[in-house]
Order: structure tokens, then C-alpha cells, then sequence
């Protein structure tokens, strides 16, 4: 769906997909993130976060903790939110909350013969682009990378795994 979003001749229909494409995205790394973590505590090196992560799991707790704290309690490493991958995805997730959890206003306008009772902010969704769509999907994937690297995965390794995550190659760094 992010590759077909730069071929519609309407802008309008640009910014409806690449938005859900941005809501998708962030989803799918929490789902990778239930996934990933789930069976990681079932291998040896990682049993000492297993009632940690179960309880997490059983709790549902939020996006924000699981992002914040299962990276430090599995590999004793924390993602780094403030540059590359980490912060990429963090922008993207706050767009994605900015689409989903909009803010509207409660005030009423007048004109004659028209009322309108409050009106939603829709500046994340007009600020949405046609590479909107493709940066959502690449975001995505290079925080899975992080993850991955957090894991101790060498960067060699690292295209065939994604891949056997996603089912998307990825092209090994130089």
C-alpha cells in the first residue's frame, strides 16, 4: 500500500492512504514488538525478563513502555529516542497520534443559515505528503533494525532477518 500511495492522481486519496499507511506502520511495530519479545523470553538468554514481559503482555500496557522499558529489561540496552532510528520512529509515532487522537475545539460558529458546534484539528493529516507513505514504511523497518542490532544481530545478518520478519529484503549496509 505505500508504494501505491505516490500513484494516485488525487491529492485527497494520497493523504488517506499514506495516513493509514502511517497509523499501519506504528501498529505493525507494536505488533512486532508483542511478537519479538514474546519469544525472546522463551530462549535461555533471555528467561531473567520472562514475568516481566508476560505480565506486560497480560496487562497490555502502553506503546511508550514497551518502547521505554523491554529493550533495557531483555538486552540491557535502551533505544536511543533522541537520534536515528529511535527518534525517526518516535516522530512517526507521534504523527500517528496526532491523526488518531486528534484535538477539536468546542466553540460555535455562526454564519447565517449554517452552526457549526467545534471543529477538529486537521494539520497532521494536511501535512501529509506523498513520500509520506514510503517514510512511514522505511521508519518502520529501520526501527525493527534497531532492534535487532540492540539483540547483538550483526549488521551482515541484518538484511536476512528483517526479511524473514517482514517478508520485505532489505539491501545490506556498506
Amino acid at each position: 500500500m505505500c508504494h501505491q500511495v505516490e500513484k494516485h492522481s488525487i491529492e485527497a486519496y494520497k493523504k488517506e492512504d499514506a495516513a493509514l499507511c502511517v497509523i499501519t506502520a506504528v501498529t505493525v511495530v507494536e505488533v512486532f514488538l508483542n511478537v519479538y519479545f514474546r519469544i525472546l523470553i522463551s530462549e535461555s538468554p533471555y528467561k531473567h525478563a520472562e514475568k516481566k514481559i508476560q505480565n506486560d503482555l497480560q496487562k497490555q500496557v502502553s506503546l511508550d513502555k514497551k518502547l521505554k522499558e523491554w529493550p533495557k529489561e531483555v538486552f540491557g540496552k535502551k533505544i536511543d529516542f533522541g537520534t536515528g532510528a529511535g527518534q525517526k520512529f518516535m516522530e512517526l509515532k507521534n504523527i500517528r497520534n496526532g491523526l488518531v487522537h486528534f484535538s477539536s475545539t468546542w466553540e460555535t460558529i455562526e454564519v447565517p443559515g449554517i452552526t457549526i458546534h467545534g471543529l477538529a484539528d486537521t494539520s497532521v493529516f494536511e501535512s501529509l505528503g506523498e513520500n509520506t507513505a514510503i517514510q512511514a514504511l522505511e521508519t518502520a523497518e529501520d526501527f525493527l533494525v534497531e532492534v535487532f542490532r540492540l539483540r547483538g544481530i550483526k549488521d551482515i545478518d541484518i538484511p536476512s532477518v528483517l526479511h524473514s520478519w517482514t517478508g520485505h529484503p532489505l539491501k545490506p549496509q556498506n
